[in-house]
């Protein structure tokens, strides 16, 4: 009796732990976006913002667009971090000196995620996409 309540409490450990790990990594739910001819996932709790307008930086040209919600600059990056890597996006120290923010390339695309939190919670993303030269 003692070994089927052991057993039975170690299955039920193994699937609470198995059901914690998939809501810390669908906690920040997502939609992907067509940007610049790459797909690139966007946190769900984010809205488009269609009149933002900003500066690109150079070489990021192929499209950029603008979000904003209630999702913290930590959960962005992790968020994009976990995601881009599962989606063979490889980080980029490119653009390093920018605060907040995280570069990815795959082949020949470049992803630059920026995010600032502007008050109340409220984060503003900006995700631009480019090209980079082929590989020599």
């Amino acid at each position: 009796m003692v070994s089927n309540l052991r057993h039975a409490l170690q299955q039920y450990l193994t699937l609470s732990l198995a059901c914690i790990v998939v809501l810390i990594v669908t906690g920040c739910q997502r939609k992907d976006e067509m940007i610049g001819g790459v797909e690139i996932p966007i946190p769900a709790n984010m809205t488009k913002n269609s009149d933002k307008v900003f500066d690109p930086v150079p070489g990021m040209e192929d499209g950029q667009v603008s979000y904003q919600g209630k999702v913290t600059p930590k959960e962005i990056f992790t968020f994009y971090q976990e995601i881009m890597a599962a989606r063979g996006w490889q980080p980029t120290a490119r653009f390093a000196e920018h605060q907040n923010s995280i570069g990815y390339t795959k082949g020949s695309k470049l992803v630059l995620v920026r995010y600032n939190e502007i008050g109340d919670g409220t984060t503003v993303l900006t995700v631009m996409v480019g090209s980079q030269d082929p590989p020599k």
